[in-house]
């Protein structure tokens, strides 16, 4: 366990409590309601145990396939986020190919990164006849509303891009066995962003800005009380409802605070439209956001006001041959280069974690292939590999581990117009 992680538990804990009564979380927010599942989880003919002889038992007939779930949002202001992620894992079924001599299909469904689209869209996955696992959602109260679906149907989840620290934190409950992640949680990047914002911008003091919902609420804790224990002064903090698009009074409270920095946790549109307001208005100090914010649509929503910014994603920091091959393959295949959107490594990662754990416990039995669901959990949480992203093994909560001396968020910083990394571990 990391010395950070053992020094901020307890704030984890504080933050998924405070959190589990809020919104939506996508790693870059949503702020509809996430309040758990309910109902039966309904499952396709050929994953039925009944149909198949045995309890918790998928059985894929001979010239059948594989389905993985592919739950993303795949509409509305989010969709460049989801559909980027439905092409990750595209490419990496493409790459690993069959499964004892059985094709792996890929099938998607839209989430909406909301509580209304969550439930809908497990129970569509669930309905499709071999269904063995999803990757999926990188909106992360989605993950919460559905996880005790998945569960109930021993159907093992992995993101790579469901940031909230309450999804592998539930409030009163131990973690969920079927949910894992590949990308690191948002108490790691709150941590490293409060001691990039001391010791490279030197700011003292902090206007704290925020999505109401779990991932823009939970980052912003995180941040905020590892920057007071720093010794930094957070001078005032102020949240808004996804969709607010006049933040005047707002820039007012800052303008009048004049801190040091302006640090947001939110994702890009609301973000693009706060920091050109705030430039207008005059204010010439530091802007620091996250994963939710450093994306393309971020540039051309924000322009010139965008110049300057800092922004910080979970990302690989080490130049390995996997991440080569998977940065040309991937710009090769789709065309835009694989670091426009985050979590792509991440998500790449989590299909190798489904199919390495397939190989491992899928039998072939009188030409068909039989796939025990709790077996396949437990070889999906015992992963153990290098991959795009780096090195890929899980603690007892499903989240990925941060490999020793090896930190695993990227800063950046806004120059004419583009991301330059930033050095900073």
């Amino acid at each position: 366990m990391s010395k950070w992680f053992i020094r901020h538990a307890w704030r984890l804990a504080l933050v998924a409590g405070l959190t589990a009564m809020l919104g939506l979380a996508v790693a870059c927010g949503d702020d509809d309601d996430d309040a758990a599942a309910t109902g039966t989880p309904t499952r396709g003919a050929s994953a039925t145990p009944a149909d198949v002889g045995g309890e918790n038992v998928v059985t894929i007939a001979a010239g059948e396939p594989i389905k993985i779930g592919a739950m993303q949002v795949l509409s509305g202001d989010l969709i460049a986020l989801g559909a980027a992620a439905r092409d990750w894992i595209l490419l990496a079924n493409e790459q690993f190919g069959q499964v004892k001599g059985f094709d792996v299909e890929i099938v998607e469904a839209d989430d909406l990164c909301d509580a209304a689209g969550a439930e809908p869209a497990a129970q569509q996955l669930l309905a499709e006849d071999g269904l063995v696992a999803v990757i999926g959602s990188i909106c992360s109260g989605v993950n919460v509303t559905v996880q005790p679906t998945f569960e109930e149907a021993h159907i093992t989840q992995i993101s790579g891009g469901s940031t909230a620290v309450k999804v592998t934190y539930p409030e009163g409950r131990d973690p969920f066995d079927t949910f894992l992640r590949t990308v690191v949680h948002d108490g790691v990047q709150g941590v490293k962003q409060a001691e990039y914002a001391t010791e490279v911008l030197g700011a003292t003091t902090a206007f704290s800005a925020h999505d109401t919902d779990a991932y823009g609420t939970g980052l912003k804790d995180v941040f905020n009380a590892e920057f007071e224990d720093l010794g930094g002064e957070i001078v005032g903090t102020e949240g808004w409802e996804k969709g607010q698009t006049d933040f005047s009074a707002l820039v007012t409270s800052v303008t009048t605070a004049n801190p040091d920095m302006v640090y947001v946790a939110s994702f890009d549109p609301e973000a693009a439209a706060f920091i050109r307001q705030l430039r207008d208005a005059g204010y010439e100090g530091d802007f620091m956001g996250g994963d939710g914010v450093i994306t393309d649509q971020f540039l051309t929503l924000a322009g010139d006001a965008a110049e300057g910014a800092h922004l910080s994603k979970p990302s690989p920091l080490e130049v390995t041959p996997a991440l080569t091959k998977f940065q040309a393959d991937f710009q090769a295949k789709f065309g835009y280069t694989w670091d426009e959107q985050p979590y792509t490594s991440q998500s790449f990662d989590a299909y190798q974690v489904v199919w390495d754990a397939l190989n491992e416990v899928a039998v072939v039995e009188g030409g068909n292939l039989v796939i025990d669901l709790d077996a396949l959990n437990d070889a999906m949480h015992d992963a153990n590999f290098d991959g795009a992203s780096g090195h890929v093994e899980f603690d007892d909560h499903g989240d990925v581990i941060a490999a020793p001396g090896k930190p695993q968020i990227v800063f950046s910083k806004v120059v004419s117009g583009a991301y330059v990394q930033q050095d900073f571990e």
